[in-house]
């Protein structure tokens, strides 16, 4: 039984879907051409009696061929053509012939087809006309036994003939469905195996961006402020040597905002094409404002000084700041810019929900991505949740010797160390 089925496997596997399509129609038109052929040929002769048969014979034989031509592309369809056999048996009978081998080759095709290709619907039916068929195909056999010399095996033969070719068509559908099936796993196989890559990569990636965060962003703040104290120290003494110091701090800045520059594309998959940047800030505030969200702006000072960056950082945040608002909050919220002499201020604040007030965390990923984004630009992040829930960030502007280091943020306000704001 295994060896047939690994047979009907390796028949049907040949059959792709490319190959079907492109032959199936041309085969059943050629395989219904055949059957009808031999059993009009065999009705050609003198005579008028001979007239009469020959009608007889091909117009059974038409609709016996209209069913094989159907089988495969409307099963449905091609069921119906086989309520013709009753007729074919009493004509034969009137003839005083036997039906022809080809119709019964025929109905098998059609009842084959009725499961290969057919619905459930459709594959009932054909279960239950190949039973019928069967139950009457034997009797009639039995009755004109006489004629047909009918035995045991022409018996289990006729019996057998309908429900076997449903049967095959049944063990076709079942092959062609394992063979879907398999497709269909060893896809999701290759997608899951994808996806499992592309988690390691993109874990070694951030695990190869922190690591050079840790070591080359610590060892760059170190020269900077190595090289402003020695600026400050030497200012009187040496002018000369305080620019050359001047000159390695404001290196090591640059140096230090594209080192988190590359760190943020290392560690975020992004777009290909230009990011959004300040040109985008006031596009980004209407969009929320057609969303519904209210918002106040306020801004101070003059716009400028962001590296690309930073600019991509800056924008970001607030488009989180304002999604968080828009989601979690009462619909209102304001926007704060100050433009410093080092630095710029955004504050994004909207009266807190409670859901906003009691976990602030149940934003998901979106403040630890906020607070990563600052980090990497240079600047730093803090929020407050409370009755109202605040974000605000610094960023220090490239333009300006500023230190991001000599800011520390806490609660709702920020306080210079060691200078003036």
């Amino acid at each position: 039984m295994r060896s047939v089925t690994l047979m009907f496997e390796s028949l049907v596997g040949w059959f792709t879907p490319e190959r079907r399509n492109r032959l199936a129609f041309p085969t059943d038109v050629a395989l219904a051409a055949l059957l009808a052929s031999v059993p009009i040929v065999n009705a050609v002769g003198p005579g008028a009696s001979y007239v009469s048969y020959f009608i007889f014979v091909t117009a059974v034989t038409g609709f016996f061929a209209t069913g094989v031509v159907l089988h495969r592309i409307a099963p449905a369809a091609a069921l119906p053509f086989l309520a013709i056999t009753p007729l074919a048996m009493i004509g034969s009978a009137q003839f005083g012939t036997q039906m022809s081998g080809a119709w019964f080759a025929a109905g098998g095709v059609v009842l084959f087809g009725s499961t290969a290709w057919g619905t459930r619907t459709v594959r009932a039916v054909g279960l239950g006309t190949a039973i019928v068929a069967s139950l009457a195909l034997a009797v009639w056999v039995i009755v004109g036994g006489a004629s047909v010399y009918a035995g045991p095996f022409e018996i289990a033969t006729y019996f057998s003939a309908p429900i076997l070719a449903w049967l095959l068509g049944e063990l076709v559908r079942s092959i062609r469905n394992r063979r879907a099936l398999s497709a269909a796993v060893e896809t999701v196989s290759t997608e899951r195996d994808a996806a499992l890559t592309r988690a390691e990569l993109e874990a070694e990636r951030t695990r190869v961006a922190r690591d050079v965060h840790d070591i080359v962003a610590h060892s760059l703040t170190v020269v900077i402020a190595q090289a402003d104290g020695a600026r400050y120290a030497t200012a009187s003494d040496s002018p000369t040597a305080a620019d050359a110091f001047g000159t390695i701090a404001q290196t090591g800045r640059d140096s230090l905002a594209e080192v988190r520059a590359l760190l943020t594309e290392l560690r975020h998959t992004q777009e290909p094409g230009p990011q959004p940047g300040l040109s985008n800030i006031d596009a980004l505030i209407e969009s929320f404002r057609d969303s519904g969200l209210s918002l106040t702006v306020s801004e101070f000072g003059d716009r400028g000084g962001l590296s690309d960056a930073r600019e991509l950082a800056l924008y970001r945040i607030v488009q989180e700041s304002l999604t968080n608002a828009l989601r979690h909050g009462d619909g209102q919220a304001t926007i704060d810019l100050e433009w410093g002499e080092n630095a710029v201020d955004v504050i994004v604040t909207n009266p807190a929900t409670r859901f906003e007030a009691e976990t602030p965390s149940g934003h998901g990923h979106g403040l630890d991505g906020m607070h990563e984004r600052a980090t990497l630009a240079g600047g730093k992040l803090t929020v407050h949740a409370g009755a109202i829930f605040r974000v605000r960030v610094r960023l220090p502007l490239d333009s300006r010797e500023a230190n991001s280091d000599s800011y520390v943020l806490a609660g709702d306000g920020a306080a210079p160390v060691g200078g003036s704001a």
